[in-house]
């Protein structure tokens, strides 16, 4: 994984993007089906310290202005107050001025769910069951299943199935963080559910068209943000299961946020 520090020396190319927040951003995560079950999974509800946020920016975007657009975008008012941060379970703040980015630039190159037929493939998902193993401890996550330890174990021999490359993607991100769940978490005895939450987002953070061959591709950039030099950090505590992706769409001229810190319930 690679990490880079978007310094306040990126505002010296002159960038200056302004935003303004949408309503119903994140559709897919208010239908009931998926406010029941990412309740369950600890990602929504009082237990959660969840945000989704969506925005429109004035200016053009290229990707080489990229880390002077997501300074001009974590230290935006509009965005601050619309995506406020974590304080702890149940406390909000914003950030203050930002100075610093720690960053991950992630791949956008898969198109179709058949990404994930590997589970199947490999049995760790049989029949549409989630394969369950003898409970392991990795981390701060207690894996009773082998599409955790997939996920989650580099030991693991279910690990294998995902290569360095695989793991770079958004779609595996997303996947992932619903798979982990927050602090709270019960679940699932079945694969579908998180894939069909992991369609639906992706095609919520992402946009497509065709290139001059007529084939169809993701046009937006996608980032996993995983700290911040300001007045308050972007997370209350550490983890690698915090998250905070930021998908930007130049065409359509829209930025998509989706934070969550890890929060245990002990």
């Amino acid at each position: 994984m690679q990490i880079e520090a978007v310094s306040d020396d990126a505002a010296a190319s002159g960038s200056a993007f302004t935003f303004h927040a949408l309503e119903n951003a994140f559709a897919c995560l208010s239908t009931p089906t998926a406010s029941e079950q990412l309740t369950r999974w600890g990602l929504a509800g009082e237990h959660a310290a969840t945000k989704a946020a969506a925005f429109r920016f004035d200016g053009t975007f290229k990707a080489e202005m990229a880390d002077a657009f997501l300074l001009d975008f974590l230290n935006s008012d509009v965005v601050q107050a619309a995506a406020p941060v974590s304080a702890g379970r149940g406390a909000w703040t914003r950030l203050g001025p930002v100075t610093a980015i720690q960053s991950e630039r992630l791949a956008t190159n898969v198109l179709r769910l058949d990404f994930f037929d590997r589970l199947e493939a490999a049995e760790v998902v049989r029949g549409g069951h989630i394969s369950k193993c003898f409970d392991a401890q990795v981390g701060e996550v207690l894996a009773s299943d082998r599409l955790r330890l997939a996920l989650l174990d580099e030991a693991a021999e279910e690990w294998e199935l995902f290569s360095a490359q695989d793991r770079r993607e958004l779609i595996f991100h997303l996947f992932r963080t619903l798979c982990v769940g927050g602090g709270l978490c019960q679940f699932e005895d079945l694969a579908e559910p998180y894939l069909a939450r992991t369609k639906e987002l992706y095609k919520e953070c992402v946009g497509v068209s065709k290139n001059s061959a007529g084939a169809l591709q993701v046009h937006s950039l996608a980032f996993r943000l995983h700290g911040v030099t300001a007045a308050a950090p972007l997370f209350p505590r550490e983890s690698e299961h915090n998250f905070c992706f930021v998908t930007v769409d130049p065409v359509a001229r829209r930025v998509k946020l989706w934070y969550g810190a890890y929060l245990p319930l002990f």
